[in-house]
């Protein structure tokens, strides 16, 4: 009776670690245990092995592939999440630079006006009290006449 869920090997592999002088292979049975999930373990587990021992190796061995596997997918978006706030910043510091050169250029048109404006206050006082004298010259002129009258 084997259960539904635990893993089937799909392939055998056979390595020997490059050395010419053994002779000793060792077999490992692969398992794919979900889709994009394999593991591996050694071929000389022992048969008579529990199986419920044999199963919590093996889940234990997909929880630590999934935990790996996690982790590279972390690393892999904060490298994206960094790629992507470095091009923020660029992007915000020359919007910086020309709100800051547009700040200047709206600063100096401002003392421009500034100086304008003062030209036109001293102007308007100079005609305001040239209007008060030609209205008093009005005035005399105007008792003068209704004196010679």
């Amino acid at each position: 009776m084997s259960d539904p869920s635990f893993p089937v090997p799909t392939s055998f592999q056979v390595s020997n670690d490059g050395s010419q002088v053994e002779e000793k292979k060792t077999g490992y049975l692969n398992y794919e245990v979900e889709p994009g999930f394999t593991i591996r373990l050694r071929q000389n587990i022992d048969p008579a092995m529990d199986p419920k021992k044999l199963k919590r190796i093996v889940s234990n061995r997909v929880a630590a592939q999934k935990s790996r596997w996690k982790k590279l997918q972390y690393i892999d978006d904060l490298v994206k999440k960094s790629r992507d706030l470095n091009w923020q910043v660029s992007m915000l510091r020359s919007q910086v630079e020309m709100a800051s050169e547009q700040k200047q250029c709206l600063e100096r048109e401002k003392m421009e006006l500034k100086e304008c404006m003062a030209g036109w206050i001293q102007r308007f006082i100079s005609d305001q009290g040239e209007i008060e004298a030609n209205t008093a010259e009005i005035e005399r002129l105007k008792k003068k006449m209704a004196h010679m009258i």
